[in-house]
């Protein structure tokens, strides 16, 4: 009954922000801040209309697919490569080149940032995407071999053994028989690093100058603080807009979330 309760507690204190939000963004300027606990007489669907068209969400959806799509993507090819690398040979080096890695989770992003963004202005990188994703990528790897290698450590050798009785060479041993058993973790890793990279803000913000380069949430946060300043409304719904590709993403993924997670914590 307690448990209950206080899940219940935790499920709103999650979604009543978030409802509050979705139904502001359908109300008028007027009904926001006469009534803004209130329901709409009229939904103002006018007003994603309007966010969509001020802050060119074409352009800045496109700059995050990019941005997001390729820092998941080499963040994944890497961390499986090392976190597979580290578990399969046992190596005295393998585990230091494991805590060197996993040193990256202590370090602040604030203490790092300001080097981070002059070293690629020194590579003339801080203009376009390819700095950025670099930047990602970097900082997405720790965790991302954290979470992989405790599952891959709990893939037994013996499979391993076999396959390499049948004349399998090591990339077949990591595609066919890692890879595969290895979804879970992999899907979550996924799921967390997209949700960090597409909500990020301190490194885009500074990083990209360009504004045709800029991602969704800089390009939601120039809006709202530029001419949309006093259009709650309109940044409500803009913000709405910027929430849908997580929501998507984590419906499609939230099976493999705590499965991959618990696994790898308790095989690690």
């Amino acid at each position: 009954m307690f448990l209950g309760l206080f899940l219940l507690l935790v499920f709103l204190i999650c979604m009543v922000p978030m409802l509050w939000m979705l139904v502001s963004s359908l109300k008028t300027r007027r009904e926001l801040l006469t009534n803004p606990w209130g329901m709409p007489k009229t939904l103002q669907w006018g007003n994603y209309v309007k966010a969509w068209e001020k802050a060119d969400f074409p352009m800045l959806i496109r700059n995050s697919v990019v941005i997001t799509g390729f820092s998941v993507l080499f963040m994944l090819i890497l961390a499986s490569m090392i976190a597979f690398a580290v578990t399969r040979y046992h190596l005295a080096s393998g585990r230091a080149v494991l805590a060197y890695i996993l040193v990256g989770q202590t370090i602040s992003l604030g203490m790092i940032i300001f080097p981070v963004v002059m070293l690629l202005r020194k590579m003339h990188l801080a203009s376009g995407h390819a700095g950025l994703i670099l930047t990602y990528i970097a900082g997405g790897l720790p965790f991302a071999v954290f979470v992989m290698q405790g599952f891959f450590a709990g893939i037994p050798h013996e499979l391993y053994e076999s396959a390499e009785i049948d004349g399998a060479n090591e990339w077949i041993l990591f595609s066919k028989i890692a890879l595969p058993l290895a979804k879970p973790s992999i899907a979550a890793v996924m799921l967390f690093q997209f949700m960090w990279v597409w909500n990020e803000f301190v490194l885009a913000f500074t990083v990209i100058r360009d504004k045709a380069n800029r991602t969704i949430i800089v390009g939601l946060y120039s809006v709202v603080n530029g001419v949309l300043a006093t259009d709650y409304v309109t940044a409500f719904a803009g913000t709405v807009i910027v929430c849908l590709p997580i929501i998507a993403i984590y419906l499609l993924f939230q099976r493999y979330l705590i499965q991959g997670l618990m696994t790898g914590a308790v095989k690690g």
